[in-house]
């Protein structure tokens, strides 16, 4: 992307303001912002927490009815028609300074509304490095043992990006609630998530450039409810994305280890399980089968996830969701070091205070050949029922049996009156 001339002659309407002619609302799209020298824009929409870059300047030129060629000659830069892969990727040097000069939003909070800002937790450089994929997708371990899996060289690879062209996906539930022109999410043009956890709706392609939806504005589309567990796995990534943090069932994690985690779950699943251990191909042929898919999907050679096809790329993230809700229902364990996170807490019983009853005495064992006399037998009985309520009521119903008569019931209980024997066992009548 060149830089274009910053004496573009049409540039007066936009520090003028916008059209006068009811066309554009102000009150629907633009926020008025004070004129802070002359090349401060006087009107433009406030971006929404996620949104694409260059959704958010599409939406600005709309302002003043021109598109993004034009709006890029005012800020020197020109915009072609790759313009929104390449500033939604990596916004050109300089760019980001100069719309914080026409529209006051700060330079960290536009830097969010592209790739380039997700590093290093994203992603760890957009640069291709040596053993990248190695680093990012094989730190962790969750469903297969650490150091188990064949070593890949994977030529320029970056995790989540399948080259400088970004997908067109978006939820038409969204889209719908939204004035036109309708905000673009950076997340929905990032292979990372399947559905929309705010609807409970699968993304979807509208079928035209991403961030136009004009055949969605002619039929909109019927949304389909996503399933549970892939909502959950979503919103974890929408909270990687907009808090920093993800909460997991042990404790909370950063957003990078988030993104590793998932991507290694991936990674696992992906793999051939020839040569594998058969617990972990049971394991791996579990997950699939549970997700409703072939093992693998059915793959007959290994790509990575960002070079395997749209279907097959949504079909592993649904096994990765599924994966993750095994794991945390107690249905599967993982074999690897980090699957513990995933793990339900075990419960966990708060003492009130209540000391724990003290274990029932018995009587010393005597060496073999030693006998009691009846009394002292008698006495031992006795001195055990005075301590022991299980004690005691063996020796109630012994004193009682064949004993029907209410008075002979009652000469009983008098006995171990005078015995000093806790009558607190007795709620029911013995057993005769």
């Amino acid at each position: 992307m060149r830089k274009a001339s910053t004496n573009a002659p049409w540039s007066w309407p936009i520090t003028s303001g916008p059209p006068n002619d009811g066309t554009y609302s102000n009150e629907n799209y633009c926020d008025q912002a004070a004129v802070i020298g002359p090349r401060r824009w006087p009107a433009h929409p406030a971006p929404i927490p996620g949104e694409a870059l260059s959704s958010w300047l599409h939406r600005i030129a709309a302002c003043y009815g021109i598109d993004l060629t034009l709006l890029g000659d005012d800020i020197g830069f020109t915009l072609g028609r790759s313009a929104a892969d390449d500033i939604d990727m990596v916004p050109p040097s300089g760019m980001i300074d100069v719309l914080t000069e026409r529209t006051g939003v700060t330079v960290d909070r536009m830097r969010q509304m592209s790739v380039d800002g997700g590093v290093p937790w994203l992603l760890d450089t957009l640069e291709p490095v040596p053993d990248c994929f190695e680093t990012y997708a094989r730190q962790l371990s969750v469903l297969r043992p650490p150091g188990t899996q064949n070593t890949r060289d994977v030529p320029r690879w970056r995790p989540w990006l399948l080259s400088p062209h970004l997908p067109t996906r978006a939820c038409p539930e969204c889209v719908a609630a939204s004035p036109s022109p309708h905000p673009y999410l950076l997340l929905w043009a990032i292979p990372i998530v399947s559905s929309c956890p705010v609807h409970g709706c699968w993304l979807e392609d509208p079928l035209t450039a991403r961030g136009y939806f004009g055949m969605w504005e002619l039929e909109p589309p019927t949304s389909r409810p996503a399933p549970e567990h892939i909502l959950t796995l979503d919103q974890r990534t929408h909270d990687a994305f907009t808090i920093g943090q993800v909460e997991l069932p042990r404790r909370n994690v950063h957003a990078g280890i988030w993104f590793r985690l998932l991507r290694t779950i991936i990674d696992e699943l992906s793999c051939p399980i020839s040569g594998s251990r058969k617990v972990v191909t049971d394991l791996i042929r579990q997950v699939w089968a549970q997700a409703g898919y072939r093992t693998r999907d059915g793959q007959a050679f290994w790509y990575p996830y960002e070079q395997q096809p749209e279907p097959v790329q949504r079909h592993t993230m649904e096994a990765a969701a599924t994966a993750v809700m095994l794991l945390e229902n107690g249905s599967i364990t993982g074999l690897g070091n980090d699957s513990d996170l995933f793990r339900p807490v075990p419960d966990s019983v708060i003492s009130d205070g209540t000391p724990p009853p003290q274990p029932p005495t018995r009587a010393p064992f005597l060496p073999i050949g030693e006998r009691l006399s009846l009394r002292e037998a008698f006495t031992a009985a006795v001195e055990d029922a005075r301590v022991n309520p299980a004690g005691a009521r063996t020796l109630f119903n012994f004193a009682a049996y064949k004993h029907n008569d209410a008075d002979q019931i009652h000469d009983v209980v008098n006995a171990f009156i005078e015995l000093a024997i806790p009558l607190d066992f007795h709620r029911t009548t013995p057993n005769r």
